[in-house]
């Protein structure tokens, strides 16, 4: 099998992000009034649960009818993801945060043969090109072939629902994908797809079982550069 399109996530994957929702989640806490934050533990505790349903615990705290919850939710998804996006490409701009090692470098060698590159993000799609935009530049958001958004699908990952309508929206067959990833529940999604995967865990994923995916490691970078070549030979692997 060959590889005709390479998926990447973003958060944790492109750029280093998952604390950036916590910072944000505790920005929305303090506009809502609310005496609380969430430690790095206390998110970590959190990521398994996708999107905004980790606002379901927020609800509580404000003591709203349970008639009100999916407007409510809504509305507060929305005011957190600004926040988020406010935060990460003002960081980005500014340089104080920078993309993963390795990640820029094998994404203009990918595009740079030929293969096209999309995005599966749980992120929201209007702010993952706000996010990308700014840490790769409106020529690359423009060069992606799809930008799959959390509001793409119903089911967040790890159902295989986003790289599954990433593939055929990029009209690839999903086998002939490879995916990077930073988390169990992305890799996961990534190989029920029945995609290739390449895991490069976030801060907040070092203790997931990266077991299923076909190579793990440290960043793109370390311990030497992963080429598009390497990429490619684990097509070959996975046919064995």
């Amino acid at each position: 099998m060959e590889m005709k399109l390479l998926i990447s996530d973003l958060d944790g994957t492109i750029v280093e992000t998952e604390d950036y929702h916590r910072l944000a989640y505790n920005a929305l806490f303090s506009e809502l009034g609310l005496s609380r934050s969430w430690s790095k533990q206390n998110y970590i505790d959190r990521l398994q649960t996708m999107g905004g349903n980790k606002l379901r615990e927020v609800f509580a705290w404000l003591e709203l009818p349970e008639e009100e919850f999916e407007a409510t939710k809504k509305k507060l998804y929305q005011q957190k993801t600004k926040l988020y996006a406010d935060l990460i490409t003002a960081d980005l701009r500014s340089g104080k945060l920078g993309l993963r090692p390795g990640i820029k470098r094998l994404f203009t060698e990918v595009q740079g043969a030929g293969i096209p590159i999309s995005i599966a993000t749980a992120c929201v799609g209007w702010a993952a090109e706000q996010v990308i935009e700014a840490g790769l530049g409106k020529k690359f958001l423009s060069s992606l072939m799809v930008l799959c958004g959390g509001e793409s699908t119903e089911r967040k990952k790890p159902y295989p629902d986003i790289y599954l309508l990433t593939a055929k929206l990029s009209k690839v067959n999903a086998a002939s994908c490879a995916v990077l990833e930073d988390t169990e529940h992305g890799m996961r999604a990534a190989k029920t797809a029945g995609m290739v995967c390449v895991s490069t865990p976030s801060e907040f994923a070092m203790d997931h079982d990266f077991s299923n995916s076909d190579l793990v490691l440290e960043d793109l970078e370390t311990p030497k550069p992963f080429t598009l070549h390497d990429l490619q030979s684990l097509f070959g692997l996975a046919e064995e």
